[in-house]
């Protein structure tokens, strides 16, 4: 890459080789692109994952804000959680000339298209979610597997769990990195699992109804059990098929916070999630565009995160009362 690649002006849509939506080209409508003032730094595009969840709004907002106080125009679509669509946005930014490409939660495997185009037109692609691979130009790692894994593995090995659900979504890179993590620790224990895997869109209501067909295999006093998931939107479904089924003997472990959780954390359904600020993300991520058009080098840098428990989600919200925003 030449660092005069990425001097390019915002606002022009090309049709080499593909035409943009007039969408594309223009500002915010509905679920389309949407612009922001530039004071000369370029255009950024953002491949969003799906805009059902929560995690994934967060971090495209706080990307969002941070590129635009930086001067970037910037442009967004959602791909429903759709590699193919993904791919097909990405290819309209490389055709507009976009000076850089953020990629949410997509794993760069899923990306080839995308990341095939965007070198031969020298355009940096970043990632949010996954660690720094080979062809990324920085990537922002949300996965964190160990610390809530490390707490669940401990409740299972304390309590002698004997059977848990867990509530997967390998073509994510955070939860599949996270389920590695988990599966490498289960090895070592004689635990029963069950494992399912979710949708996108529809997570909330699939794991709702997991959940539900594995509490009524599983009824309470058959057993110790314990539930994984890897974030909050099949939490949210998990926890809502508990207070259907009157079950509150069973703890869930999960990540990325959010308000859909807050009361299920506060009433111990939720023994354990991670926080991941979407506002310092997208700072993090606009810090590594700008250094590699300036001519650095690829970066990978871990997202900040805190755990949280019944017994500190009070006092970190009294400290970040943004986080239920």
């Amino acid at each position: 890459m030449t660092r005069t690649t990425f001097a390019r002006a915002a606002g022009v849509c090309l049709a080499a080789g593909a035409v943009l939506s007039a969408a594309a080209c223009s500002g915010p409508a509905g679920g389309g692109p949407s612009g922001g003032a530039s004071d000369g730094g370029g255009t950024v595009g953002i491949v969003e994952f799906d805009t059902t969840s929560a995690i994934d709004s967060l971090f495209v907002d706080g990307a969002r804000s941070a590129l635009e106080d930086r001067g970037y125009d910037v442009v967004s679509q959602d791909p429903k959680g759709d590699p193919g669509q993904a791919n097909t946005i990405c290819t309209q930014y490389v055709t507009r000339q976009v000076a850089a490409i953020v990629v949410t939660t997509f794993a760069l495997d899923q990306m080839a298209q995308c990341m095939s185009q965007a070198r031969g037109a020298e355009i940096p692609v970043f990632y949010i979610g996954s660690p720094l691979l080979d062809g990324m130009a920085g990537s922002v790692d949300v996965t964190s597997p160990a610390p809530i894994n490390d707490l669940f593995i401990e409740y299972l090995e304390a309590e002698g769990v004997t059977d848990i659900l867990t509530l997967d979504y390998t073509p994510g890179t955070p939860c599949r990195i996270r389920k590695e993590y988990r599966d490498e620790k289960l090895a070592d224990l004689d635990v029963n699992a069950s494992n399912h895997e979710f949708p996108i869109p529809g997570q909330v209501v699939d794991a709702q109804n997991a959940t539900a067909a594995w509490l009524a295999a599983h009824p309470e006093g058959s057993g110790t059990f314990a539930i994984w998931a890897c974030f909050t939107d099949p939490t949210a479904g998990a926890v809502a098929a508990m207070n259907q089924a009157g079950r509150t003997d069973i703890p869930v472990y999960t990540w990325d916070f959010n308000s859909t959780i807050l009361d299920p954390i506060k009433a111990g359904q939720v023994a354990a999630t991670l926080s991941l600020d979407g506002a310092a993300v997208g700072a993090q991520v606009v810090d590594l565009i700008d250094d590699v058009l300036a001519g650095g080098e690829p970066q990978g840098v871990p997202a900040s995160n805190t755990v949280l428990t019944r017994d500190t989600i009070d006092a970190f919200l009294a400290e970040n009362p943004d986080a239920l925003d």
